[in-house]
């Protein structure tokens, strides 16, 4: 397999030679040499064409490298969530896959979503997964700030647990602990603790690691008061929803992809 490095120094190398060949068409026209004229022309254009096509190859390869890590976050995430919405983000990764350009209408679906009287939350939660996807979090954090600024309290409970999330795939761990949507009492809500735990670990000080053993088990406190039965079946849910250890390490996977895709943005910039 060609690497980036050898592919990018043989187009410079192919370029650099098109100049000279271009050199040398001039002499040759001034010259009146027909028949050699035009097989360096034909040179020319062979080189050309395969300046344009590797050009081309390598630019795709670089997209889809970036593409490839950017999609991985949000999966980690549903894991963490559970089966249902697990299911879901696995399906948005595939149709992501199979057609990256869908994910350029999120943008314009978040904010209709966002606009609407009565919002879908469950289509709003994907519509903020999908800009997650293609590298949009900064537009979607905005948004969603805009929308807490203008909503009535139960929407903007809604938007700034979105946010929370948000600020989590980017990164921003303190900024995601001071919502103040973290801190409500009268709503029991797991994501609270679950998104709270998720920054605990990730932050990675012994006193955050001791706060996150407790927000992990107000979580798994509260995930036993909503179980239904037989809602859960799949093995590795159960054993995040049940062992401290295992849910760690998934959060650690999901701050190593976070960490990973910020590495390749600004390698790709």
């Amino acid at each position: 397999m060609i690497n980036d490095d050898f592919l990018m120094s043989l187009i410079q190398q192919t370029s650099d030679f098109n100049d000279l060949v271009k050199t040398k068409a001039i002499e040759v026209v001034a010259q009146h040499d027909e028949r050699l004229f035009i097989t360096i022309v034909t040179l020319l254009f062979a080189c050309y064409m395969f300046v344009f096509f590797s050009g081309r190859l390598w630019k795709k390869r670089k997209n889809k490298k970036l593409k490839k890590v950017v999609l991985t976050r949000s999966m980690s995430m549903g894991v963490l969530h559970g089966g249902e919405l697990a299911l879901e983000r696995l399906i948005d990764y595939h149709k992501a896959k199979a057609n990256f350009l869908s994910l350029n209408s999120a943008e314009t679906e978040l904010d209709a979503v966002l606009n609407e009287e009565r919002p879908d939350f469950k289509k709003l939660h994907r519509c903020v997964a999908k800009m997650e996807m293609s590298g949009k979090e900064s537009e979607a954090v905005m948004k969603l700030r805009n929308a807490i600024r203008k909503a009535e309290p139960h929407k903007a409970y809604e938007f700034e647990m979105l946010l929370v999330e948000t600020l989590i795939y980017q990164g921003d761990y303190t900024e995601a602990l001071r919502c103040k949507c973290l801190e409500e009492k009268f709503i029991t809500d797991a994501r609270r603790p679950l998104y709270k735990a998720i920054i605990h670990i990730s932050l990675g000080y012994r006193r955050h690691q001791e706060e996150a053993i407790n927000c992990w088990k107000e979580f798994k406190q509260i995930r036993e008061e909503f179980k239904r039965p037989g809602k859960v079946k799949d093995a590795q849910l159960i054993k995040i929803s049940t062992k401290f250890d295992k849910f760690k390490s998934v959060v650690i996977s999901l701050k190593e992809d976070i960490k990973e895709v910020h590495r390749k943005a600004k390698k790709y910039k």
